[in-house]
Parts: structure tokens; C-alpha cells; sequence
């Protein structure tokens, strides 16, 4: 069977029917009562669930339609969780028993029990289709089907506002609106034809106004214009009749333009504009497909017409530019001081008039806006309307924001933003509303890693099967369209531009919240007397736990239904996880430093048969996992992050779906790791501390895609013989993992670290992207390096490279990421040939003597960072800055950091002018940025890692512009007194 879908829309219905066909195979050898049972709530069930897809498809349904729609929704999930515990006796009774005589008398002994299960299965159906049946009748007693939707209230289109703005009153809008202005005016090549540019942005950011401000500031510079909103449901009719309209067309005599169809209507507009230089304003497209339709009657002419779109949706941003990103502008949310000079402009007339005793409280309130303009406005024009500026009427609208939209709909007016931000969420497929509504368990401004959101999402049952791909591939790509939506705001992205952890506007998260309570679908509690209240079953849990817990609170409350628990905060309480039947995802963060090694005990979660997910993070915190986990038969990640492990119950190696083990450095596992076969990450897997029948089990874990590996002992010095052992292990093991994407080394430890002749990566890793070896290095670049044409990320420690080293480096075709320390002082010059490294996007080489370094012209033609880690010692005999920088054409930041013992000022000035005059070559880039770090004092041994920061700025002795740079941004000198190494 596919992976079935839970969703907020229609609950657990597809999983649940899904079941019920199973059941009614011969596999489960049902009572005959029962399979009649069976079959009626599945048709019954099969009715239900269409009636909730029409629903979903409806943007106003009645109330009583959505209240009837809940209770089916509640109604799916108790019907799974009955079939799943019937599932559960079932397999237990099938998997115990016995073979042989004494099995065939315990067969016979347990007969009538089980025949008495299975009648007593029976029952409990005959109770659930009683549930059914009162369900259904209700849905004809009242003509649900009748009112599913009703007429739409006339409401205001939020654009007017931004429409309608007063220039002179916004804030921080001058900076894009003049970068854009200069986009569309810029001499090119092609200056003078058709240029199409594109806003996208998180709805509310000021999109719209933005546009708006710059067709007003404009508009007189063309023959024509025309301002037109799109939205949701396009009439592409309208559309084009309102831009004939406004752009000055006027229909023969006796013709009803009304009539016209659309052929009729493109053509009419395309010759209307077609001589003449024009500029369209295209507001708020949701679909590339109505802009396809549009762009047909937008004429190719040669008379500098200018075109503004915006957007939600970046992939619709791109398509409106033709891919040409350098024309797609994305919104940013307001700084921290434009946000305080409009809240306080609306208020005060100024920030300076702010009272002191506001202070505080409009700060906090500021940060729940998060930059939005449109909340700031709507807000401070509430404050604003209140007479006496009282800090308790303040302090209540900042209490009222962190509640949630609904509340403040009716408590503060915010009609505005709750439309403009429910026109994105109603615009989401059902899927994405599930994954949507799923992030309200994490605390506001929480860094949401994308694996983790996606495993979780898999555990839950949001993700359906797609052709190809596994669930997992299928949930990052719908986190992916999530951020392609401006739905949730991205944080770390990686050298491909991938997006890997992301970030939930606060306002966005308030609109998250009230639809979660609206549809039960995730309670939040941030105090634990807050759980006596809860009138429905709690579906999904998440806890926000500070100080001590009153455990009676959470033992009086209903929680066998819940299938998500997440615990966020100081506290490190465990609440007890018995009661949880149906748990299938439980993540424990606790924020609380424990030097005393606080015992966190899951013991009882060994009953939790199916929980598919679970991640424990802390800080010192020892943890105890249960003694016979390998009874967790549905787990699939299991993840332990800043914790101490008690040990590793030797049943572990059993759990025969488990998909993703991470786990500190350091850790013993027990022996059988080889019967993990369904593995597919692996960190931080110990050579030192695990055994060598361990080591050598790696070899059979060939679903591995992600590795990481860790050497963490002395044994290295101690005994030689024995780690040379563990590492031809180790070689061998290697050699059988075809499938791995991500592999990264990591010793740590003192001595010897050389690795020629302990590790080789063999020529089967043609799937291998992302290479790191840290903390060890290599004589020369490994000959084997070559082969791995998949490889984006490589970063590779080496004494020395030589120029054969490089050719081969830079024929690698996949290759977007290099960072390259060489430990030794080059013999040879490292030239960069113009034909190497086609798709290398970031740079980082460490070496002692810069100079040695040569960029030809040509060379790394994608290349848009370069960092240079450099030694200055011994300056005046052989410094001099890189040679042919100026022939990197896609160049857009330059770093330097200089360090070693520089003698005098000198020195000093000698090194900060060779790289100056060498930037200064590339003059005319926009966005070229330099910073050199000038350091006193002895350069650590190794050079600087992507993950750890050595260098403590003590003075700051000049920050300046440079003069011969005109279009550079600020070049840095940083003195430094000491060396400090800090885990970054």
C-alpha cells in the first residue's frame, strides 16, 4: 500500500480507508460479523471523505458545514487509532507464536482467547459504526450537503491601502524604489527594449506600495501606463480591458469591448502599445500561467517600455523576467530603525517625541511585527487614536499580539493583515496546509532545520508517494515550495543555494496558531494549568516549559490520542509517556545547561509502538534510552544531540526500519551494527570507540547515503598497530558503500595526521557530492579525487599542491565549492587556467605565501566569492597579492585575512597596499566587498575551519572606505593582540 495522507483538511481519512481495505483481506482472517462491519464503515467512510474534499475546495464554507466537517475529521482519527491497536494484537499474536509440538499445544490453548479478541474486536466496531451512523444522520438532518458554501461579504481589497498611501509618510521605501528606478533606466545592450522587472515578497512586506511609488514617480516618462491588480482567480478578460483602458484605448464607434473575447482583447492591446513607450504596473500574480497570458499582449518594441510585476511566489517572479534574476527584486522586511521611525512617525510625528516610559514596551511590540510594514501601520495608527498614551493600554496591545490573529482581528481591528495574510494560506494546496499549519509547534523565532521538518513530516503521514521519489525527497520539495510561496522566511542555504533551515515570521505564526485551534490540529501551551481547559482530544502537543511542573496537571488530562509531542524550553521535565498510545513523533529540546548531568529516563517510552520519530537535544543532560528499544518496530530517526548516553541497549541493532541514527562523538555502540540495513545517515560513527567487527560492519550498511566518521582517541600515539588495524578496516568498508552522497572524516586527535596511506576513497563513490576531511591531510591532492565528477563540496587539507594537482581539480564538472588549505610554502606557482573549474562558485585557499597564487583570464568563469587565508610572515622577501584577479567576471566578494607575525607598520601597510592595488583592478563591480585582518602574534598551525572561530577582534584600528574603490563596500584593518580558539 502507498503511504497514506493525514491532513488538516480531511484528518486521518485517506490513511484510515487505506487500512480498512487491508483488513478486509484474507491476511487478518476476520469474523465474518466483523467484515460486514468493515465494508459499511468504509462506504460510509468513502462518502464522508469526498464530502470533506469538496469542503477544502471551498474558500467560505457555512459554519455548520465546517462544524459537521470537525467532527469527521475527529472521527477519522479515533477510527484509526481502534484499527491500529487492533493491527497491533493482531501482528503480536502472529509474531509469538511458537513452532512445534509446543506449539501446537499452545496454539491450542490460546485458541479461545483469540477467538475472544477477535469478537471482542467485533464489539468495538460495532460501537465505532453506531459513532458513523450518528454522524451521518446528522449530515442529512440538518442539509450539510445544502450549505457547504454561502454568498461571499463583500470585503475591502487590502491593496487599496498601499494604493493609496501617502509617499511622504512611508518609511525605508527610498532605498529600493531608487535601486529599481536605476535597473530601469540602466544603458545596456538592449536598453531600448521591452524590459520586465519583478517584486516578490512575503504578503504585507509592501510590494505593492513599492510599485505603486514608483509608477506614481515615473508615470509622466511614458506615452502610456496602466496599473492592474491580478489576484487569486484572475479574470484575464477584465485585466485586459482595464489596461486598454487606462493606457488610453478608445473602441470604434458601436463596438462593446465587453463583448470581446481574449484573442480579440490581445490583439487590440498589442497594436494599441505597439509604437508607442509604455509602462504597466502587473500587482499581485499568484500563477505564471495568467502572466503567459498577459505577456502575449505586451509588445516587443524598441521604445524603452517598462513593465513591474509583483508577486508572492518567486518561481513566478523568475518566469515573469525570463530567469533573469538580476531583475528580480526580493522584499525585505523594514530594519530595526526604519521600523521605529515609522511606528513612531504615525504616533509622535517623530521617534524623538517618544515618552521614556514606551519605550521598552513599543520595542516589544516592534519585534512582533518583525519589520511588516503593514502591521506596523495598522498598529500604530491604533496606538495613535488613543488620547492618553497609557502604558498599560500598550502593554495590552503587545499582550495581544503574542495571542493570535483571530484575537487581535477582534481586539485590535487587524482586519487588514489577516486578509493579506490569509490570501497566501487559502492560495496553498491541501498538502501545504497541513505542512503549513505543522510548524505552529516550534516557538517563535526558532531555526527550523529542513531534515528535521521533513522527517517529521513523513513520521506524521502528511507525505503521499510521488513517482521516483521517496518521502522524504517529496517533503523537501514541499518545503521548497513553501519558500518558493514567501510562506516561511529562509535562513541557512547551502553552496547550491539550497535552502536548509528556515525561519516563521511572527505575524505569519499567528495566522498558524488560530487556524490550528480553529481545526484542532496542534494545541500550544506555554503554561501547564492551560491543559485543564482543553475541550477536544489533543491531536499534536507542543509544550513550552520554563521552571517547575505540576506533573498532576498533565496526568488529568485525556492523552492517548496525541500523535505529536514536542517540549521546548529551560525545563528539563519528562511528563510520563504511558499515556501517549499513539505517539508517533516526540522531540525533547531542553535549553537548560546541566553541570550536574541531570538523568532524563525514557524507559517508558518502549511501549509507543508507533512512534517513527524521535530527537532529544540538551546540554550535559545523561539520558537513559529503554532496555529493549528494539521493540520500537516503526522508528526511523532517532536522533540525540548534546546529551550523554548511559550506553546503547545491545537490542538497538534490531530495529530494522530505523533510517537515520545521529548520535554524539564518543559514543559506543553495541556490536551488530551490519544488521542496520535500512540505515540511510550514520553521525558521528567513532573509530575509536567502537569495535573492529563494528568498523567492519559499515561495509554492509549500503543504503548509507550520509556518513560521518570521527576518530576521537589517543590509541593513535599508544598504539599505532592497532589504529593502522582499525583503519584498513575502515579502507575496505568503504569500498562497498556505492550509494553515499556525504562523507566527512573528522580526527581529533594529537600527532601524526597524515592520511596517504590510511584512507582511499575508491572510484565506486560516483555518487559522492560532499567530501570533507577535517583535522588530518594529505601530501598531495589523492589521485582518486579525480574521479568524482558528482562532487559539489570538497574541502581537502594538503602539504602542498602542485600545478598536475590543480588541472585535476578543476576538470571536476560538478564542483561549486572548493576550500583548499596548504600547510606547506608552495614550491611551484598555483595557476589557475582560463579553460578549469566551469560551475566553482566559492573559493577558500589557506596558504603561507600568497603570492604563488595566478588567476588567467577565463578562469573560474562562475566563481562570485574568493577568500584568501595567508601568513605575512616574511612579507618583504616574497609578499605580493594574487596575481589576475581582475580576471574573475563573476566576482562579488573578495575576503582576506592576513595573520603571522608582521614586524612594524611597515610590513603592515606593505601587505594592506599589494591587495588593495590588486582589488582595486576590478573597479566598477557593484558589489565587491574586501576585509583583511592584520594580526600581531603567532598564525595558529592549522588554518582557520568552516566551523570553528579563532580569531577575538581586540581594537578595531581603522574602518574606512577606500578611496580607489568607489563601488567597494567597506575595507577592513582589525588588530588583534591574542589568539583564542572558540567553538564558533
Amino acid at each position: 500500500m502507498e503511504a497514506a495522507v493525514v491532513s488538516v483538511s480531511h484528518g486521518a481519512m485517506a490513511s484510515l480507508l487505506g487500512k480498512l481495505g487491508d483488513l478486509l483481506t484474507d491476511k487478518y482472517k476476520l469474523v465474518k460479523r466483523a467484515k460486514g462491519q468493515i465494508m459499511f464503515l468504509k462506504a460510509e467512510l468513502e462518502s464522508m471523505h469526498a464530502f470533506l474534499k469538496k469542503m477544502s475546495d471551498t474558500e467560505d464554507p457555512d459554519e455548520q458545514a465546517k462544524c459537521w466537517a470537525k467532527q469527521v475529521r475527529e472521527l477519522s482519527y479515533d477510527i484509526e487509532d481502534s484499527i491500529d491497536e487492533f493491527l497491533r494484537r493482531v501482528e503480536r499474536e502472529s509474531n509469538s507464536k511458537p513452532r512445534g509440538f509446543k506449539g501446537f499445544m499452545e496454539r491450542s490453548m490460546n485458541l479461545l482467547t483469540t477467538m475472544n479478541t477477535r469478537y471482542k474486536i467485533a464489539k468495538e466496531l460495532e460501537g465505532l459504526m453506531n459513532r458513523v451512523t450518528e454522524v451521518s444522520q446528522r449530515r442529512k438532518r440538518y442539509k450539510i450537503d445544502d450549505a457547504v458554501s454561502k454568498p461571499n461579504s463583500t470585503t475591502i481589497d487590502p491593496r487599496l491601502l498601499a494604493l493609496h498611501a501617502e509617499t511622504a509618510a512611508l518609511v525605508g521605501i527610498d532605498g529600493p524604489r531608487d535601486q529599481l528606478i536605476e535597473l530601469m533606466s540602466e544603458e545596456a545592450v538592449h536598453a531600448h527594449q521591452l524590459k520586465v522587472l519583478s517584486i516578490v515578497g512575503f504578503g504585507g512586506l509592501g510590494k505593492t506600495t513599492l510599485a505603486n511609488d514608483i509608477y506614481c514617480k515615473l508615470g509622466g516618462q511614458f506615452q502610456c501606463r496602466a496599473f492592474v491588480s491580478v489576484s487569486q482567480k484572475p479574470n484575464i478578460r477584465k485585466i485586459l480591458r482595464t489596461i486598454l483602458s487606462k493606457a488610453g484605448f478608445e473602441a470604434p464607434k458601436n463596438t462593446n469591448i465587453e463583448t470581446w473575447d481574449e484573442n480579440e482583447l490581445i490583439s487590440a492591446l498589442k497594436s494599441f502599445l505597439l509604437d508607442k513607450r509604455y509602462l504597466i504596473v502587473i500587482d499581485d500574480i499568484w500563477e505564471a500561467s495568467a502572466w503567459d497570458i498577459i505577456r502575449c499582449a505586451l509588445p516587443e518594441s524598441m521604445n524603452c517600455s517598462r513593465v513591474i510585476t509583483t508577486t508572492r511566489i518567486e518561481t513566478v517572479a523568475r518566469t515573469c523576467c525570463m530567469n533573469q534574476s538580476e531583475y528580480v527584486h526580493k522584499m525585505e522586511p523594514l530594519s530595526e530603525q526604519d521600523s521605529r521611525r515609522l511606528f513612531f512617525k504615525r504616533i509622535f510625528g517623530s521617534e524623538d517625541a517618544c515618552p521614556p516610559y514606551l519605550k521598552e514596551v513599543s520595542a516589544e511590540i516592534l519585534k512582533k511585527c518583525g519589520g511588516l510594514p503593514l502591521a506596523i501601520i495598522t498598529i500604530s495608527s491604533l496606538l495613535a487614536c488613543q488620547p492618553n498614551k497609557l502604558k498599560e493600554q500598550w502593554e495590552y496591545v503587545r499582550n495581544s499580539l503574542g495571542s493570535s490573529l483571530g484575537g487581535l482581528k477582534q481586539i485590535l481591528n487587524l482586519s487588514y493583515i489577516d486578509q493579506i495574510l490569509n490570501l497566501s494560506y487559502i492560495n496553498l494546496p491541501c498538502y501545504l496546509k497541513t505542512c503549513m499549519l505543522y510548524l505552529g509547534i516550534y516557538p517563535e523565532d526558532y531555526t527550523i532545520d529542513r531534515d528535521d521538518l521533513a522527517r517529521q513530516w513523513v513520521a506524521e503521514g502528511f507525505i503521499s508517494k510521488a513517482h521516483g521519489m521517496d518521502l522524504e525527497e517529496v517533503a523537501k520539495s514541499y518545503f521548497n515550495e513553501l519558500i518558493n510561496r514567501s510562506m516561511i522566511q529562509p535562513l541557512k542555504t547551502d553552496y547550491n543555494g539550497e535552502v536548509l533551515s528556515c525561519r516563521v515570521h511572527d505575524m505569519m505564526l499567528d495566522l498558524i496558531l488560530h487556524k490550528s485551534r480553529e481545526e484542532n490540529f496542534i494545541s500550544v501551551i506555554d503554561d501547564i494549568q492551560e491543559m485543564t481547559g482543553q475541550h477536544d482530544k489533543i491531536r499534536r502537543l507542543s509544550l513550552h516549559l520554563d521552571g517547575a511542573i505540576d506533573e498532576k496537571v498533565v496526568r488529568s488530562v485525556q492523552l492517548s490520542q496525541t500523535r505529536t509531542l514536542a517540549i521546548f524550553g529551560t525545563s528539563s521535565y519528562l511528563p510520563p509517556f504511558l499515556p501517549f498510545n499513539h505517539l508517533r513523533v516526540l522531540r525533547i529540546e531542553t535549553s537548560d545547561w546541566s553541570w550536574n548531568s541531570t538523568l532524563l529516563d525514557f524507559n517508558e517510552l518502549c511501549h509507543l509502538f508507533q512512534l517513527r520519530y524521535l530527537k532529544i537535544s540538551g546540554h550535559g543532560h545523561t539520558i537513559r534510552l529503554p532496555s529493549n528499544i528494539g521493540g520500537l518496530l516503526q522508528l526511523e530517526t532517532l536522533q540525540l544531540e548534546g546529551v550523554r548516553l548511559e550506553e546503547f541497549p545491545s537490542d538497538f541493532v534490531h530495529m530494522s526500519r530505523l533510517l537515520h541514527l545521529i548520535f554524539p562523538v564518543g559514543t559506543k555502540l553495541p556490536d551488530g551494527i551490519g544488521n542496520m540495513k535500512s540505515l540511510r545517515t550514520l553521525h558521528c560513527f567513532d573509530l575509536g570507540m567502537n569495535s573492529q567487527d563494528n568498523i567492519k560492519g559499515l561495509g554492509e550498511l549500503t543504503n548509507l547515503t550520509d556518513l560521518q566518521i570521527s576518530y576521537n582517541i589517543v590509541e593513535y600515539i599508544s598504539d599505532g598497530e592497532l589504529a593502522e588495524r582499525r583503519r584498513e578496516v575502515l579502507r575496505t568498508c568503504l569500498e562497498k558503500l556505492c550509494n553515499l552522497k556525504y562523507l566527512e572524516i573528522k580526527f581529533e586527535f594529537e600527532g601524526r595526521r597524515n592520511l596517504d596511506v590510511s584512507i582511499s576513497v575508491p572510484a565506486v563513490f560516483c555518487r559522492l557530492q560532499r567530501f570533507f576531511i577535517s583535522d588530518c591531510w594529505f601530501s598531495r591532492v589523492p589521485e582518486w579525487i579525480g574521479q568524482l565528477h558528482s562532487l559539489h563540496q570538497l574541502v581537502l587539507d594538503v602539504e602542498e599542491v602542485l600545478e598536475d594537482d590543480v588541472g585535476m581539480l578543476a576538470k571536476l564538472p560538478s564542483l561549486t565549492h572548493l576550500y583548499l588549505p596548504i600547510r606547506g610554502a608552495p614550491k611551484d606557482k598555483i595557476i589557475i587556467r582560463g579553460s578549469g573549474f566551469p560551475v566553482l562558485k566559492h573559493f577558500r585557499v589557506g596558504c603561507g605565501r600568497i603570492s604563488c597564487l595566478t588567476f588567467e583570464a577565463g578562469a573560474m568563469p562562475e566563481l562570485e566569492t574568493l577568500q584568501l587565508h595567508f601568513n605575512a610572515q616574511g612579507w618583504d622577501r616574497y609578499g605580493a597579492a594574487p596575481a589576475g584577479i581582475e580576471h574573475l567576471s563573476c566576482l562579488k566578494e573578495i575576503f582576506v585575512w592576513i595573520g603571522g607575525c608582521i614586524e612594524g607598520a611597515g610590513a603592515r601597510e606593505s601587505a594592506e597596499s599589494a591587495f588593495r592595488n590588486s582589488v582595486d583592478k576590478m573597479r566598477g563591480r557593484r558589489t565587491t566587498t574586501m576585509e583583511a585582518a592584520a594580526v600581531e602574534g603567532q598564525m595558529p598551525a592549522a588554518p582557520l575551519h568552516m566551523d570553528v572561530a579563532w580569531i577575538v577582534v581586540d581594537r578595531i584600528i581603522s574602518l574606512r572606505q577606500v578611496p580607489t574603490m568607489p563601488d567597494c563596500e567597506l575595507f577592513y584593518i582589525y588588530q588583534e593582540t591574542s589568539w583564542r580558539r572558540a567553538a564558533a
